[in-house]
């Protein structure tokens, strides 16, 4: 074994484990590139390896959306769109016809131009996954031509800690879930597709982490401790003492978890009687169904865009289908339906949007919809008539202007005419809108004497508020949900919505950050909507605080001036 040690990343998903080093490494895919057969031979392999590629892609959606649900599911979906573009692959036969070279050696050279131009362009997480996906679709045709078996990690040691420079959904595909007890890796970062993983597996992760592969040997023990909702430590075979010290930490930690489970079930009610509401944030109905296990009776944020990323445009009726059925399943709970969020990190291919250099502030949310008016109907209608099946409410994400919400209802208010037309059951539900611009956080008084309710996206209110793409590796430190400004913007929302006699909510990562429970509360937000998994420890605090002591709390950390004295001076109140 090496010598002790403590490496430092980013926590992707929480949670302390131990166990022993799987240093994983990609398949070797050298070739010789002087063995070229002609280019109709290297035609036809190209064809062959596409075609191997799509269809083993098509099989790990397949499986892996039902049994981690359609957000993973989705990541192949969008590897496979990568394969059917035909003006992808014509640039590939074009070097092949032109090079006088091995297929790949087209493919490589494609990439590498491809890289390049994501390197020169605005964007972010956006772009860094789209290069992730790009990448990890030319591994595996190169593996098919070169017929190589797929490196993956089915066969694992018992108690393994994964270890790796970069995963790539194709190495995870097949996992060995069994054997399993975390990951850490040197690249990634908070939205990476081995975050997704861990979160939907409930396995502590750990991203970012500096000199990774260099400071591990394989079967090192490691403890991964990610109790921490940001910074991650990973031990590398600590001595006796420290060992003991944190095989108590991971008993007491576990022991916690099985004690807050017991609370599911329970009302999220202030100790001075104030009744929170706290919702589960999904993005399918078999998200709904795990959410129910951790207690959940209500969905404060339901994720439409993943039926838009399977594939083809889901039409009026597999649409109804799917927002009835999770309507029906809640039994009555309310369900807040967010309408098609897709631009900035999220693409639909068979829309063909155009190329833009900075897609965070280009067309995505309200504004895509609006454009896109027959696609906006579709849904629309859809959802007014699953709305007689329960309680729904639908939100319009991306709102910057009060004309934005005022045309949304009136593509509403049509969408009902036509189906009294057409004599079909539906209601109109109440209509909120997201605040996740700072345009809305100064038009929240305005806004809230129309909309029925708002409900805070901090994850991307963070990101423009202090103008940081939360996806940016290089500039991650400088993501501070805890900022007294986005504090600031999420009290000026909640005092509006109060004067005007509506609810405001959460629906990003701050609100099951258990720091910044208390803080919300106090600061007026009336529904928290969190990761399945954090629902039950928020009930927790929730039950554990009272109303007038999260005011005094939250009116001293919006007086502070930076992120860090909030974060000393919640750390120094224990709720």
């Amino acid at each position: 074994m090496a010598d002790s040690s403590l490496l430092a990343g980013l926590t992707a998903s929480p949670g302390i484990t131990s166990g022993s080093a799987y240093l994983f490494k990609a398949a070797d895919l050298s070739y010789d590139p002087c063995q070229y057969g002609g280019a109709e031979e290297e035609q036809s392999r190209l064809e062959d390896a596409f075609k191997k590629a799509c269809e083993e892609l098509d099989r790990i959606k397949t499986r892996l959306s039902g049994s981690l649900g359609e957000e993973y599911g989705h990541i192949f979906r969008a590897q496979m769109t990568v394969l059917e573009d035909e003006d992808f692959k014509d640039e590939i036969r074009e070097k092949i016809a032109l090079g006088d070279c091995r297929a790949e050696t087209a493919i490589e050279e494609v990439y590498k131009v491809y890289s390049g131009l994501f390197a020169e362009m605005e964007g972010g997480s956006y772009n860094a996954q789209r290069l992730a996906d790009l990448n990890d679709v030319c591994k595996r045709v190169l593996r098919n031509l070169l017929n190589l078996e797929e490196v993956t990690l089915a066969a694992l040691p018992p108690e393994s800690i994964v270890v790796a420079e970069e995963l790539f959904p194709s190495d995870t595909a097949a996992m060995d879930r069994e054997n399993i007890r975390g990951f850490a890796t040197e690249k990634g970062g908070l939205t990476s597709h081995v975050a997704i993983l861990a979160k939907s597996l409930s396995l502590p992760a750990a991203v970012g982490t500096p000199a990774l592969m260099t400071s591990i040997r394989k079967n090192d023990l490691l403890f991964l401790d990610v109790r921490d909702y940001e910074k991650a430590k990973i031990y590398v075979n600590p001595d006796t003492e420290k060992r003991k010290e944190l095989e108590e930490a991971r008993r007491t930690y576990l022991g916690r978890q099985e004690e807050l489970l017991t609370m599911k079930d329970l009302e999220p009610v202030t100790t001075d009687g104030h009744r929170i509401t706290l919702s589960a944030n999904i993005g399918s109905v078999e998200d709904l169904v795990n959410a129910q296990g951790f207690g959940a009776k209500s969905v404060g944020l339901f994720r439409t865009e993943f039926l838009f990323l399977r594939g083809g445009l889901p039409g009026e009726e597999e649409q109804y289908q799917a927002y009835a059925e999770a309507a029906l399943k809640l039994s009555g709970g309310m369900l807040v339906i967010r309408t098609l969020d897709i631009g900035g990190d999220k693409d639909v291919k068979a829309l063909a949007l155009p190329k833009e250099e900075n897609p965070f502030l280009g067309l995505r949310g309200i504004r895509l919809t609006l454009k896109y008016e027959e696609l906006f109907r579709t849904q629309l209608k859809a959802l007014l008539r699953a709305s007689v099946h329960g309680d729904i409410r639908v939100m319009f994400p991306m709102i910057s202007s009060l004309r934005e919400f005022r045309q949304a209802r009136a593509l509403v208010e049509s969408s009902s005419a036509e189906l009294a037309e057409r004599g079909i059951a539906h209601k109109i539900p109440p209509l909120g809108v997201m605040v996740e611009t700072p345009a809305a956080v100064f038009l929240a008084d305005d806004l809230c004497k129309e909309v029925s309710f708002v409900s805070m996206g901090t994850n991307d209110l963070t990101q423009y508020v202090l103008c940081v793409d939360r996806g940016n590796e290089e500039i991650s430190s400088s993501y501070r949900p805890l900022s007294p400004a986005v504090l600031r913007a999420i009290g000026m929302t909640a005092r509006a919505a109060r004067k005007n006699g509506k609810w405001a909510g959460v629906c990003g990562e701050l609100g099951g950050n258990p720091m910044a429970i208390p803080v919300l509360i106090g600061l007026g937000v009336e529904e928290l909507s969190v990761t399945a998994s954090a629902l039950p420890q928020a009930v927790s605090i929730i039950r554990n605080v009272s109303l007038d002591r999260c005011r005094e709390v939250a009116e001293k950390a919006v007086s502070l001036s930076t992120e860090e004295d909030v974060k000393e001076f919640l750390g120094l109140n224990v709720f």
